[in-house]
């Protein structure tokens, strides 16, 4: 009886000294649980979707101000010749001068003679369009009244012309150039060119009077004035001296 216990207890005993069962050891990562799936599955680094961060927002940039290209008049006077300067100076058509009713030159073209506007008509068709739409050439003065024989403005056969660009040197040489028989430069009091220069058509047909061909004043034409001050801004005729040379 006893000898049967001790076999019982034996066997036992191997059974509680056995090894366990060996436990398999990872080769690779840890891979990390994905909370979104099922918590039963682990999901692998090389399964995983990258995730771009979404840019910063932010509010758009503004747009530069556009700024107009500056115009000749603003750029050599600061200002343009008038605040009508864009609109045509003559109110209707004009006979004998084709497209002379576009003619941008200031409101002093009204009554000149057609002789004068078609020559400053030439000029203007002559000279390179400007960078913005603006006049090329600019009358200060053009027909007045008074005595015929005192000056050829009172014939409406005398005009006094800006080309905005050109001294008076270089606006003469394009009124010669269109045919005024009396061209006439200006300078400041220290020999300064100035900005325009004065124009008619004396001994011509079209003049009349002392200015007329064969008449008293017909041939006498200052080339140049000098300014009595030290600027251009002149409006009076004895203002200026006068000279040939």
């Amino acid at each position: 009886m006893v000898a049967r216990t001790l076999v019982v207890i034996g066997v036992a005993a191997l059974a509680c000294t056995a090894e366990p069962a060996s436990t398999a050891i990872p080769t690779g990562p840890v891979s990390e649980r994905d909370p979104t799936a099922d918590p039963g599955v682990a999901v692998s680094e090389s399964d995983k979707t990258p995730v771009t961060p979404a840019a910063p927002t932010s509010a758009p940039l503004a747009a530069p101000p556009v700024v107009p290209p500056m115009g000749c008049w603003e750029r050599e006077f600061g200002t343009p010749p008038a605040g009508n300067a864009n609109t045509p100076s003559l109110p209707a058509a004009v006979p004998g001068c084709v497209g002379c009713e576009q003619l941008r030159v200031g409101p002093t073209a009204v009554g000149l003679h057609v002789e004068v506007l078609r020559r400053v008509q030439s000029i203007v068709e002559s000279l390179p369009p400007p960078p913005i739409d603006e006049p090329v050439l600019w009358l200060n003065s053009g027909a007045r009244q008074g005595d015929r024989d005192d000056s050829m403005h009172n014939q409406a056969l005398g005009i006094d012309a800006v080309i905005c660009g050109l001294d008076t040197r270089a606006t003469a040489k394009r009124l010669r150039d269109a045919g005024f028989t009396c061209v006439i430069e200006y300078y400041d009091g220290a020999g300064n060119p100035c900005h325009f220069a004065h124009a008619d058509l004396r001994a011509t047909s079209f003049a009349q009077g002392a200015y007329a061909k064969g008449g008293r004043k017909a041939r006498s034409c200052p080339k140049r004035a000098a300014s009595r001050t030290m600027n251009c801004d002149n409006s009076i005729k004895r203002d200026w001296t006068y000279s040939e040379g």
